[in-house]
């Protein structure tokens, strides 16, 4: 079954907070390999048209994170893709993997999935995936508890590079799971 890490980076942190940024990318948990890729900036403005709030803690932190993470909070304020057309664009990305056979992982079981979710509920779309199809990242890393850290990839609190930072991580957990390797041996997965 495909496989999607999701990372979103926001303006709040539950549902019906802005979203600056979506990516995602598809991977295999057996091979190992990243597949295709999906990011998008999403116009602030749009989101704000559909009710959707921007914390000042948030907006806080975001002011304290690297000039490299930052530049999102000035993309999307000229943004062109507006929420319903990125989440058109985004639906079109998951549609290659099939909607039933696909699983959306997302760093938290109370961050990506349901933050996305309230999305498409706001532009009235249905959820490109089934949400019994739904899986925690950081639920597995506890499950899998690698003895290493795995190496970081690209920009901290950039989309993209965390979703394919946190898929690559996700595939050592199954391998640690599957080989009985992690601090705690499981059964393989």
């Amino acid at each position: 079954m495909p496989d999607v890490m999701l990372d979103l980076e926001t303006l709040g942190t539950r549902p019906g907070c802005a979203i600056l940024s979506i990516g995602a990318v598809a991977f295999d948990r057996h091979s190992g390999h990243l597949g295709e890729e999906f990011y998008i900036v999403v116009n602030r403005k749009s989101c704000a048209a559909k009710g959707m709030k921007e914390d000042a803690a948030t907006l806080q932190w975001w002011l304290k994170q690297s000039v490299e993470a930052r530049k999102v909070l000035e993309e999307a304020d000229v943004a062109p893709n507006g929420l319903g057309g990125a989440l058109v664009q985004f639906t079109a990305f998951l549609q290659q993997f099939g909607r039933r056979d696909l699983y959306i992982f997302g760093n938290g079981s109370d961050f990506d999935q349901p933050i996305l979710s309230e999305c498409y509920d706001r532009i009235g779309y249905p959820l490109p995936w089934l949400y019994y199809n739904n899986r925690c990242f950081r639920t597995l890393k506890d499950v899998a508890r690698l003895k290493f850290e795995p190496k970081r990839y690209g920009t901290h609190h950039n989309a993209l590079d965390d979703a394919k930072s946190q898929a690559l991580q996700a595939i050592e957990c199954f391998r640690a799971l599957r080989n009985g390797s992690g601090q705690n041996s499981a059964s393989a997965l």
